[in-house]
């Protein structure tokens, strides 16, 4: 990751088109304007994209995550998969590695979350009438990682009004409750200060319910995307099709074959783990996913988070950290899985 100090040159308004362009194709160099106070002392931060796509299965006894990376130019990592407390799982997305020239060494969201889920999850309420879920608490305790961050973008960013700079999804089960799946979107909004001086603020994060589905609806694969415009792999319209490839997958064993008519039919826990991700290893990159970088882990029902194809780069160990508690902690919003 390379870090140039910013100065005006004769250049400038190229270097800013190539760097919204940069942003654009999700290798993200964010470059604060300087004022003239600044000029001397202001160097980029640099925020590195996981980009790809993010496949879930909630099975008989278990939920199955796969991740592949696309979307992205050289450098840009795959959705990072991570244990993210007992029970859970979480996928993060979008800009989650940041560094600066006067930051010691990057940050790395996928090595901070486990610290700041288990920081989040001991903090007191302060709402006794209605207690924010662990869900939210997480979200909160994200939040308060990203934010100062964000404060120091100062150049406009070419975001789409919906579209996150981070996104986070956490699966887990519920007692007496279930599989759940929710997204947490943590979007941006600027102010023009003068002269091209922007403020930048990280909004409170959107929680979107990926699974369970509305009643009625079918239980089949949970796709998620980063950016939303990359192509999904549609792994659930591709197994309802005739297809000659596919079809020697879905019947490469008796177990394989059930569990994938299981899902077919919009009966995906009636399926066992086993069969199921056997299916996605094999399914995935033939659909279109980069082999080389498909990750997968199951959370077993009874045994919690393992690995089923670990990523080839270890998460480093993130910092012990004390958050403050976030006030009016924002409430769940229920929605249906995102459209297909």
């Amino acid at each position: 990751m390379r870090f140039t100090p910013f100065a005006k040159s004769s250049c400038f308004t190229q270097r800013m088109r190539l760097l919204l362009l940069a942003f654009a194709s999700f290798q993200v160099i964010f470059l604060p304007l300087t004022s003239p106070a600044q000029e001397n002392g202001a160097g980029e931060i640099v925020a590195n994209l996981a980009t790809g796509r993010v496949i879930f299965c909630v099975t008989r006894d278990a939920i199955i995550v796969a991740a592949t990376s696309g979307g992205g130019e050289i450098g840009s990592r795959a959705p990072a998969v991570l244990p993210v407390s007992s029970g859970r799982l979480g996928v993060l997305l979008g800009a989650i590695e940041w560094a600066a020239p006067d930051m010691a060494k990057a940050t790395r969201f996928d090595a901070e979350l486990p610290p700041v889920a288990a920081n989040a999850l001991r903090r007191p309420s302060q709402k006794p009438a209605q207690e924010p879920s662990e869900i939210e608490d997480i979200g909160v305790g994200m939040l308060e990682l990203i934010r100062p961050l964000v404060d120091q973008i100062h150049h406009k960013l070419d975001l789409a009004p919906d579209e996150p700079l981070v996104e986070l999804i956490l699966a887990d089960y519920v007692q007496d409750y279930g599989p759940e799946i929710w997204s947490l979107q943590y979007r941006v909004r600027q102010e023009n200060l003068s002269n091209d001086f922007w403020r930048t603020r990280i909004l409170r994060p959107a929680y979107v319910q990926l699974y369970p589905p509305e009643k009625g609806q079918p239980h089949t694969f949970v796709e998620a995307d980063y950016p939303a415009n990359i192509p999904q792999l549609r792994l659930k319209e591709l197994i309802a099709q005739p297809d000659s490839q596919f079809d020697r997958i879905a019947h490469s064993s008796l177990d394989v074959a059930d569990a994938v008519a299981s899902i077919a039919a919009g009966n995906s826990t009636k399926a066992r783990s086993s069969p199921t991700s056997d299916f996605l290893r094999a399914a995935i990159p033939l659909a279109g996913g980069n082999e080389q970088s498909l990750v997968m882990a199951v959370l077993d029902m009874n045994r919690g988070f393992q690995w089923l194809l670990a990523p080839q780069e270890l998460i480093p160990p993130g910092r012990t950290q004390t958050q403050r508690t976030e006030p009016d902690a924002p409430s769940l919003r229920k929605r249906g899985p995102r459209p297909q």
